[in-house]
């Protein structure tokens, strides 16, 4: 392994200890209560080191989201990529069943960005949301209409439809129903909610 390569390594784990240790005193002690000096306590290096990595704690938010963000929308393409013959109702229910089980996997991490009260998913100086994941939901939509699917109110309310989703992985989280023996049903059950409401 090269120094560059090894520097590289080091620096993802200092990254992830400052993230862990960001997550545990959020989830503990709230977002209000959360510095870089408790983090730099917690994980034992200097404020110094930190503010390497991370210029304030909103950085920190910034960074957990976009690694949650990644993941959703890498996981949502690749089933996209691998079922393009699916019909476009069943790849928009699969996406949100996505969605809700890549924020599920990581609650710890999911519930400090949502306790952090940043908004982070929808941050822009639109009236409306949009991000890659917004765009792309809008355009599966826009589909669904064309071959009446979908009903035409549907159009544009991606950002609706993710806010849902949002506010029901917070509910699964905060209430640990991810663990529970019926959260797949309990899932799948408010898809069809949601799914309800867009079909013809």
């Amino acid at each position: 392994m090269s120094i560059k390569e090894r520097r590289s390594l080091e620096k993802a784990e200092i990254k992830r200890k400052i993230m862990d240790a960001a997550i545990e005193i959020i989830n503990q002690d709230g977002y209000e209560n959360l510095s870089i000096r408790k983090i730099a306590v917690k994980i034992e290096y200097s404020p110094t080191t930190i503010y390497l990595y991370y210029k304030d704690k909103a950085q920190i938010i910034f960074d957990m989201s976009n690694k949650l963000y990644s993941r959703i929308v890498n996981d949502i393409t690749n089933f996209i990529n691998e079922n393009a013959l699916l019909s476009i109702d069943k790849q928009v229910k699969e996406t949100m069943l996505i969605f809700i089980k890549s924020l599920s996997s990581k609650p710890e991490m999911a519930k400090a960005v949502m306790y952090s009260g940043i908004n982070v998913i929808f941050a822009n100086e639109n009236t409306v949301p949009t991000n890659s994941g917004i765009v792309l939901l809008d355009k599966m939509l826009s589909t669904g209409i064309e071959q009446k699917i979908f009903r035409p109110s549907t159009a544009n309310t991606s950002w609706m439809i993710t806010s849902a989703l949002l506010g029901f992985v917070m509910s699964v989280v905060e209430n640990q129903i991810y663990l529970s023996d019926d959260f797949n049903q309990v899932m799948d059950d408010f898809v069809e909610i949601l799914m309800g409401g867009i079909n013809q």
